[in-house]
């Protein structure tokens, strides 16, 4: 029936929604939304309910979403780009099943024989550089199970006109993958600064946090500005 059960440990808690609103309520509105991993665009459907008139662009290699998305793209006007993000344009290996699957990923190069499809690449630069302005007030969302570090590499040119990002964070030692604070230290270097956390899960055998949804400001910018304890 096209059902699949599965048992996990239960989210501390996924406030994505929430956080999207908390953001407009205190004056953010972004022009221009790019969901990184989009998967079948929940993100964007969620981030469309808040931001109705921003542009919305969904990036997301696995071919078994392109088909769902496309169809996203006819009823909401959104776009959509069939791409790997990666620190430069290529192909990618790619570990992915047949139906859509919020566990495919970009292998650690020494499990790259387990890749079951090739994939193109391409850079948050090379898509957004020429259509993204300061004053869009850009969003970026990236959720690549672990290849968010290498993908904001590839938006130097970018990311001093985006001024929100919501990303995944992994809090372990695993596989390789960059951690969490792999990505504050390029993220401080570049003027972003930690704002909230949207969500946070941890492993089903001892609770350890495994993930998070952090969201970060860029420095300089209205949220940013708003100084004082309360």
């Amino acid at each position: 029936m096209g059902l699949r059960l599965s048992r996990t440990a239960q989210n501390r808690f996924d406030a994505m929604e929430h956080c999207l609103h908390h953001l407009k309520q205190l004056g953010f509105e972004p022009r221009v939304i790019v969901d990184g991993g989009a998967h079948t665009g929940w993100f964007a459907q969620t981030a469309h309910k808040v931001f109705p008139s921003a542009v919305i662009h969904m990036v997301e290699p696995q071919p078994s979403c392109h088909e769902p998305l496309r169809e996203l793209c006819s009823n909401r006007h959104f776009v959509m780009h069939p791409y790997a993000l990666s620190n430069r344009p290529g192909v990618l290996p790619m570990i992915c099943g047949q139906t859509p699957d919020t566990g495919a990923h970009i292998p650690a190069a020494d499990r790259l024989a387990d890749a079951t499809v090739q994939v193109k690449a391409t850079t948050l630069d090379e898509l957004f550089r020429s259509n993204c302005r300061e004053d869009d007030r850009t969003l970026v969302k990236l959720d690549l199970q672990g290849h968010e570090l290498p993908a904001l590499e590839g938006a130097l040119d970018l990311l001093p006109r985006v001024e929100m990002i919501v990303t995944e964070v992994t809090f372990l030692r695993w596989e390789g993958l960059p951690t969490r604070a792999d990505l504050e230290r390029f993220l401080d270097v570049r003027g972003f600064d930690l704002f909230d956390v949207a969500s946070l899960s941890g492993r089903g055998s001892d609770g350890r946090l495994r993930q998070a949804d952090f969201v970060y400001v860029r420095r300089g910018t209205p949220l940013h500005n708003r100084n004082g304890w309360e």
